[in-house]
């Protein structure tokens, strides 16, 4: 069965704000492809005064809209690769003004990092060092529906074009690994990314050699960075403030890498008693294990949708035998790891 869309993992808020910028490119794009985008608007509810406005978020359920109407008018599966390699660096506001005028490229990987939050929550980042490479880490804490592939398309597409745009020539080496089975499109990503692009991966990461790390960039400006960055300190303590305690602990699950951490590891991180941290959770009427199982949940079905063996994901999720997982799977979901295989 087709499960590209489907993971069962935390439904994103219809109102969860996403940039509105991203739209307005998108309907740009669509203009280039001879289309009308005053019917593809019409056609999802949305009108120009909307997308135009001074404000500048949409919702997540208007921008999702636009999305599916695009791929649907604009009959290009690609679309999503299409949009990421057109969105600038300063496409992504202050953080990335932040970016550009980071010292190197690992400044800039540390910033995006920290505040990617601020331009979307669909997306979670993680730097990791492996010995002589570097994975930039985009983990999935929301169920998207039919537009994942398409919105991881988008990001990547972006991330690749941001790297290239700062290093220029010096940027090589590098592959993108994606979390889905190779799509009936999947010539397309070699051709507009020129990089290879490896289909069925954990998560969604992009590879390269660790020495790019230190490699400095021209419009490097220290003033600007230190401005940049305070701007989006600020934001994104406005953002975590506004979040409630489930959703910053599912966050912080979602970014974890490897074994999900204790309650106590977690309440430390935010420098918080775990009696503390049980507690804002019991106001909301959840419980830490609850979170625990949705993300292990969530994980295990994109797991299986990238066609890793059942062995490998009961590893990953921290099963020593493969039985117990394939019973906690079914406690979860009430079907059987099977289910979710393309």
């Amino acid at each position: 069965m087709d499960t590209s869309g489907t993971g069962r993992g935390q439904r994103v808020d219809d109102r969860t704000p996403m940039p509105v910028n991203y739209v307005r490119n998108l309907l740009e794009l669509i203009e280039d492809f001879g289309l009308d985008t005053d019917r593809l608007l019409a056609r999802v509810g949305l009108d120009a005064e909307a997308v135009y406005s001074p404000e500048p978020a949409l919702r997540f359920d208007q921008f999702r809209r636009v999305m599916e109407g695009a791929r649907a008018m604009g009959g290009d599966p690609a679309i999503g690769l299409a949009l990421g390699r057109q969105l600038t660096v300063t496409a992504h506001g202050l953080l990335g003004y932040a970016a550009i005028s980071s010292a190197d490229l690992g400044e800039a990987l540390e910033l995006l990092e920290r505040y990617f939050r601020t331009r979307t929550r669909l997306c979670l980042p993680r730097l990791r060092v492996d010995g002589p490479w570097v994975r930039f880490c985009l983990a999935e804490p929301y169920e998207l529906g039919d537009i994942r592939v398409p919105y991881l398309e988008v990001v990547t597409a972006a991330l690749v074009g941001g790297l290239r745009y700062l290093l220029g020539d010096r940027f090589r080496d590098a592959t993108l690994i994606l979390p889905y089975p190779a799509p009936a499109h999947a010539d397309r990503y070699a051709a507009v990314l020129d990089m290879p692009v490896v289909f069925g991966g954990e998560v969604a990461a992009l590879r390269f050699p660790a020495a790019l790390m230190r490699e400095p960039f021209a419009l490097s400006d220290p003033a600007s960075r230190r401005m940049a960055a305070q701007k989006c300190e600020e934001e994104l303590q406005r953002l975590e403030a506004d979040q409630d305690w489930a959703s910053r602990v599912r966050a912080r699950l979602m970014q974890a890498e490897g074994m999900l951490p204790s309650l106590e590891q977690l309440a430390t991180s935010f420098h918080l008693t775990s009696r503390t941290l049980r507690r804002h959770l019991a106001a909301l009427g959840v419980s830490y294990r609850h979170l625990l199982e949705e993300v292990r949940m969530a994980r295990a079905v994109r797991y299986l949708q990238a066609n890793l063996p059942v062995q490998k994901v009961a590893d990953l999720l921290g099963y020593a035998d493969p039985s117990n997982f394939t019973r906690a799977f079914r406690r979860w979901t009430g079907h059987p790891p099977s289910f979710y295989r393309h």
